[in-house]
Formats: structure tokens, sequence, C-alpha cells
């Protein structure tokens, strides 16, 4: 019993190992849901939640905080899910979003810019240049934002427990070896590490 999130570069296939990686451990694999659970609970509509969790801060953003405030809703949402256990997560900034949480195993997919690239002009039907273009320009407002709110950049390896390097590994061979990495006494859910779980979601003050 554990939870398990999946930082993930653009056209890395972490949506894959995400989901066979669930579906190997008998987790429940989620991402817009937590978007989705914020939206509800505050709300809030899921386009201006999903825009504060994916772009960097305007000057209005500073001066306003809000968000920084959509943000807490979403990790309130966060918290609260996987409180139930048995997750993994591969939606935007899981590794912001479980800042603190025990047991939690954060998992960094990536690959290098030629395989990304090759990816992106086959299921986006666009020239070497364009794709090159577009992944600069995710890669980019990404790091921003994780700097602007944070003073983090998400592809530090210290944020992790685990960076797999997809380009010469295919998902199975990823997901084996998150498989028994993920069953590690470590990362077990225990009575201390839920209690630890609530604690953080009481000192939100929502």
């Amino acid at each position: 019993m554990g939870i398990i999130t999946i930082s993930r570069g653009s056209y890395s296939r972490g949506n894959e190992i995400a989901n066979r990686l669930a579906e190997k451990l008998g987790y429940k694999c989620i991402s817009r849901e937590i978007l989705l659970k914020a939206s509800k609970d505050f709300n809030i509509p899921e386009l201006t939640l999903n825009q504060a969790i994916r772009t960097a801060p305007s000057v209005l953003d500073f001066l306003t905080n809000k968000k920084r405030k959509y943000i807490k809703y979403i990790r309130h949402a966060f918290l609260e899910r996987i409180l139930q256990d048995n997750i993994v997560y591969h939606g935007f900034a899981g590794h912001f979003l479980s800042k603190d949480v025990p047991n939690v195993l954060k998992v960094r997919i990536t690959a290098d810019t030629d395989f990304r690239i090759k990816r992106v002009m086959l299921n986006e039907n666009i020239s070497e240049t364009e794709a090159r273009k577009y992944l600069q320009q995710i890669d980019a407002e990404r790091r921003k934002w994780s700097l602007s709110l944070y003073n983090i950049d998400q592809t530090d390896i210290d944020l992790y427990d685990a960076v797999i390097h997809i380009s010469c590994m295919n998902v199975e061979g990823a997901v084996s070896i998150l498989y028994d990495l993920a069953r590690k006494p470590c990362f077990q859910t225990t009575a201390e590490t839920k209690k630890k779980l609530t604690e953080l979601m009481a000192e939100s003050g929502l």
C-alpha cells in the first residue's frame, strides 16, 4: 500500500508508465481527477485551476496572490484524495503537491530531446523544426512556473527518489523497476504516515 507521483517531461511516455504501473500494483491511476475535485469542492472553474498549475504567475497574480490560492485548493484536493491510499498520480506538479508527505515514491520520467522530438512529430504531424520549438516552449514555461512559485527547478534530480531515462528503455522495463521499488518498506503506508497526512491537510486551513 502506498502513493506514487510521476513527474514526466512532455512526450516521454510518462502517462503510459503511470497507467501500466498502477495496473500492475492494483492501484488507482489519477491525473485530471484532482483538478475536477478541487473545482467541485471550491467552486472554481476547472480551466482556471488548470491555468494556475500549468502557467507561470503574471504580475497581476503576484499582486493578488490569486494563483497561490488556487494551488492551495489543488493541494488540499490532492492530499484528501491520496489519504485513500494506493494511488499513482501523474498529473502536473505531483512533486510539489506531495511536499512533506511521508512515504511517497517520487519518480521522474525523462527522455533525450531527439526521442521527444520524434514523438511530437508523429503525434502532432509537424516538422522537426516545429517540434523542437514546441518542446522548448513547453519546457521553458514549466521551468518558469516552478521557479516562480517555489524557486525549484522541476528537473532537479534531488526532488525525486528515482529518475528513469526512457530513451534506452521500454515502458515495461521502467514499470518493472518501479514496481519493485514501490514495494520497499520505506514507501509503504503506515498509521504514522496517515496521521502526518491528516495533519498536513489540517494545516492548510481549508
